[in-house]
């Protein structure tokens, strides 16, 4: 079916909108799209500008968007490069698997590259496939009006002139930079069917660009319309089930009765004309959202238009969604186009204006293909769910399952719920709609950081006393923004409008929910998606489950502004029931990945949290006001308080946090431990000499240094730092120095609840108070080691025994080792390294017997590594092999059952190792040559070989030339 309506201006234009939803023999406008993604029919080919100016950025975005288009479509289409010259001879495919990036050099000749194209066409005629050109430049030619360039352009319009009954040509451009507008258009015109312009202002745009063309040459299709008067218009389709266009200025309709469509494949399907019946906002969207204005007067016509159109009368819920989209794109739209005919009326207009009002007319067809990519790829995955879910059919269920008796209580809520702007009440609303709801206005402040994290990213500036429906609202704020005539575009998150609330000084420009009774809170639970989108992100498409995290906080400073009136408390209640409701039932509070209910469980155990910094301590106070447990969380979150606000106050490592850590395990007066042997045999290979044993208490020590291994070898302790003991009892006057006053936030809602201000300090147990100070000033301060291992710990008694192991083992303890350089030790060493089954016992030798990664026992380690690596060493299966254990070294780390760990803690780590196989060679020949004298491991991964010298020098270069050094590459410089 055909239908149409009149515009209200432009003389009488008029909207044609054709349903290609019909039965079998005619036209499948959703395979179709699906056969064209393919790719199967079509070919594209881009033409890409490689001159100098190009180079760096520009050509670098475009051969990254290159590679990425080939990934998604995993089609070789062809690429042109030109400059002076054109190199016809490369595919998506083949810059994609070479990952280089062309070179911009030379200048700019389009001579070359239309010749080329006119050759391809005559090479492909027979081929009879739709082509498209994606033809991309940022210069001007050489000779703009010089005899080569003409002869070309003749060539080539000769060339397409006869290809008229081929399947279509097309000229998609996209300039960027200093190019002339005119004749970018004109090359849009060249082939059988007219392309696109789009234009790119900077570099990084050229990638959201070349995206824009692939997916409408792949996605959108053309369609060809004739009316019985000989009148032909083209039009593509909008949701592949529906083609709109505009007809000419002043037609008439009425005489006509049947319409010819024909598609890309020339099938053609017959349809009636008549007049548009049930006209909804959509279909008047969809007809602005063609229109080009051509001054300032025709864009002043359309906003006034727009802001005439009321969007809750959508036929379903999903095309009320995308009336909101379209008809923020076409009031954004509208601005631009204001503000590039301000500046055409100036005297001298640059060249990038004509360049932007001409990618501006194309804007909408992109837009439609864009609609469903606002906000991150979040909104992709919104919109698939609201289509794929019946959201109008639940809620109209739930309507029709309200019981008359359920509606005489709603009745009795009248007087209390009305709506300000359309003076309907609670009940004239739900019995009106089944998708309208009634909210509390707000007025907020929105960062860019609401996108990532919505509880930092909004703050409340006043909370009203405004209710207000959620359809009025949105009208609202589409009537403020259209209203506001300012120039320029606007920001998104940062629009500075909204919508005046019941008294005079009241700003809304966000609304929240209120529970008011349970088939109105079954609304606003099936809409959260839709008003919390809106909330955080002004897009309904926008949602994300930290916004329901988020909100806690939102209740949390709106309880902060309350009064004391019964109005306020009253919707105060209303608001925290949608909260409670959300925190009991929501699957995306439940599942947040940040914050949710598994941080509030955490946080009641007394856990560390994970990025302590970004928690907003409000909302888990608000968590446990909401399940009426507030008394249970306060102190906990003290703790948490006490965490962060020493986190911002000290450095990593810092010597004050030491000192602290010392006094919370040693008391203020420390004491010291009786002195120990200065020898220590105790644990020599004499006493169990089993292999595997032995290897064990080599992984006992790689995993925990305290852990003493069986020692190979007699050791001597000639120097250690007198040791302290343990204080466990607890010091009450310093661990209260270290409290902090209660924070307002606390207060807050300990007024608010009428809970005594010194509650928490009633309730404090110091010895628990102890074990948080030592976790936030230890671990999470003062020591570099990951927290995760103590959230193990089953008893906090022994945090204190653990810390102190580990701060007496930074005491000063040398060890001498009996004969380091005997042959027979480094023999004995270096065999039990490299019989070690695991990569564990391997480490744990490694970092016992080097721990300065270098010395003969680890060049006799290495060398043997390197002898046997990928010459088959003959290790038992099952066993760790000797290449592994190579390869661990030179990588610093080893994978172990829990997690991947490093050998040595104070190197980096090494994940890649370019070039292994010929690195390997060369240090074999050294090796074979018995040139090495030392090997090393050296901070940032890098390997060092010291080799002998090659010839004698005089005594003063000696030293400089006593060895050769060869860097494994792990980085680039190596010699």
């Amino acid at each position: 079916m055909a239908s149409y309506l009149k515009l209200p201006f432009s003389n009488q234009q008029n909207y044609v909108e054709i349903k290609l939803s019909h039965p079998e023999g005619t036209y499948d406008a959703t395979n179709a799209a699906v056969a064209a993604a393919a790719g199967g029919d079509l070919d594209i080919v881009c033409c890409v500008d490689v001159s100098g100016s190009m180079a760096g950025s520009p050509i670098n975005n475009v051969c990254e968007v290159l590679r990425d288009i080939y990934e998604r479509t995993q089609k070789d289409y062809h690429l042109f490069t030109y400059n002076t010259q054109t190199d016809v001879n490369r595919t998506l495919k083949t810059l994609a698997e070479r990952n280089e990036n062309l070179q911009g050099s030379g200048g700019t000749s389009f001579a070359c590259i239309f010749t080329a194209i006119k050759d391809y066409l005559l090479q492909n005629a027979s081929a009879k496939k739709p082509v498209t050109f994606i033809f991309m430049t940022d210069g001007q030619d050489n000779e703009p009006n010089g005899p080569a360039l003409q002869k070309s352009i003749q060539m080539l319009k000769l060339i397409l002139s006869g290809m008229t009954n081929l399947p279509p040509i097309t000229f998609h451009v996209i300039g960027f930079g200093e190019v002339n507008d005119a004749f970018l258009n004109q090359i849009r015109t060249f082939g059988t069917r007219q392309g696109l312009f789009r234009y790119s202002t900077e570099s990084k745009e050229l990638q959201n660009n070349f995206n824009d063309m692939f997916e409408y040459a792949l996605t959108v299709r053309q369609f060809t319309i004739k009316f019985p008067n000989g009148k032909t218009y083209t039009a593509n389709n909008i949701d592949n089930e529906t083609v709109g266009f505009l007809t000419n200025e002043g037609d008439d309709l009425s005489a006509n009765a049947e319409l010819t469509l024909i598609d890309d494949k020339t099938t053609t399907t017959q349809f009636p004309l008549q007049p548009m019946k049930d006209i909804r906002a959509i279909h008047r969207l969809h007809a602005l959202n063609l229109i080009q204005p051509e001054n300032e007067e025709q864009v002043k016509s359309i906003q006034t238009y727009l802001n005439d159109i009321q969007i809750t009368n959508s036929k379903n819920f999903a095309e009320r969604l995308e009336t909101e989209q379209i008809y923020k794109e076409i009031d954004q739209r509208m601005m631009e186009y204001r503000e590039l005919f301000t500046q055409l009326k100036m005297t001298q207009v640059p060249e990038r204006v004509k360049l932007q009002l001409s990618a501006l007319r194309h804007d909408p067809i992109f837009a439609n293909t864009q609609r469903k990519k606002k906000l991150d790829l979040r909104v992709n995955r919104n919109v698939d769910y609201f289509k794929k879910t019946d959201i109008s059919g639940i809620l109209q269920g739930y309507k029709v399952s309200i019981t008359p008796d359920t509606w005489e209580e709603i009745k009795k809520q009248k007087q209390d719920w009305v709506d300000i702007y359309s003076n309907e009440d609670i009940y004239e609303i739900m019995r009106k709609s089944s998708d309208n709801i009634l909210c509390l206005g707000i007025f907020v402040q929105r960062d860019e950081e609401v996108i990532t994290n919505p509880a930092k990213g909004l703050k409340l500036l006043k909370a009203t006393n405004t209710i207000i429906s959620y359809d009025s609202f949105i009208n609202g704020m589409n009537l403020a923004k259209n209203n506001q005539r300012v120039q320029g575009q606007f920001t998104t998150l940062n629009d500075h409008y909204s919508i005046a609330g019941a008294l005079a000084d009241e700003q809304i420009n966000a609304v929240i929910p209120l529970y008011i009774n349970d088939e109105h809170m079954k609304r606003i639970r099936i809409l959260e998606g839709i008003w919390l989108g809106y909330l955080y992100t002004l897009d309904s498409y926008g949602y994300d489950r930290q916004q329901e995290v988020a909100l806690l906080k939102l209740l949390f400073e709106i309880i902060q502004q309350r009064t004391k009136t019964d109005r306020q408390k009253q919707v105060l209640t209303e608001l925290e029931k949608v909260c409670r409701f959300i925190i009991d039932e929501s699957q995306g509070f439940k599942n947040a990945e940040q914050f949710g209910e598994k941080t509030y469980d955490k946080l009641l155990k007394r856990l560390p949290i994970v990025n302590t910094q970004e928690y907003d301590l409000s909302i888990p106070l608000m968590i446990g006001y909401l399940r009426n447990d507030l008394k249970s969380v306060l102190v906990p979150i003290y703790y948490e308080y006490l965490r962060q606000e020493y986190l911002k106050k000290y450095p990593k490592n810092s010597a004050t946090v030491k000192t602290i850590v010392e006094i919370l395990v040693y008391g203020s007066n420390a004491k010291q431990l009786p002195t120990t042997s200065s020898t220590d045999n105790s644990n020599t290979l004499t006493n169990n000499n089993l292999p595997d044993y032995i290897e064990r208490s080599f992984i006992n020590y790689f995993h925990d240094e305290l852990s003493q291994p069986i020692q190979l070898t007699p050791e001597k302790i000639t120097k250690e730092t007198p040791k302290l003991m343990v204080h466990k009892e607890i010091e009450l006057n310093y661990i209260k120095s270290l409290l902090l006053p209660l924070p307002d936030f606390i207060r807050t809602m300990l007024n608010y609840c009428k809970i005594d201000e010194d509650y928490i300090e009633k309730h404090l147990d110091y010895d628990t108070l102890r074990y948080e100070l030592l976790i936030t000033f230890y671990y999470l301060i003062y020591s570099d080691t990951n927290s995760g291992g103590l959230l193990n710990l089953s008893k906090k008694e022994e945090i204190l025994y653990i810390i102190d192991g580990r701060l007496q083992s930074e005491k000063v303890r040398v060890v001498a080792h009996e004969d380091m350089e005997s042959v027979h030790l480094v023999r004995l060493v270096s065999h039990a390294a490299l019989n070690c089954k695991t990569l564990e016992g391997f480490a744990g030798v490694m970092r016992k017997y080097c721990p300065n990664r270098r010395g003969p026992i680890f060049s006799e380690v290495f060398i043997r590594l390197v002898e046997a690596y990928d010459q088959g060493d003959g290790d038992t299966v099952g066993t760790a092999t000797k290449k592994e254990k190579l390869m661990a070294l030179l990588k610093n780390q080893i994978s172990t059952t829990t997690a991947t760990k490093v050998i040595y803690e104070d190197m980096d780590q090494c994940h890649s190792l370019p070039s292994v196989d010929d690195a390997l060679k060369s240090l074999r020949r050294f090796t074979d040559e018995k040139e090495i004298e030392e090997i090393g491991l050296q901070n940032r991964g890098r390997l060092v070989v010291y080799c002998r010298r090659t010839r004698m020098e005089d005594r003063q270069c000696r030293r400089k030339r006593n060895y050769r050094f060869f860097l494994y590459p792990f980085y680039e410089d190596s010699f």
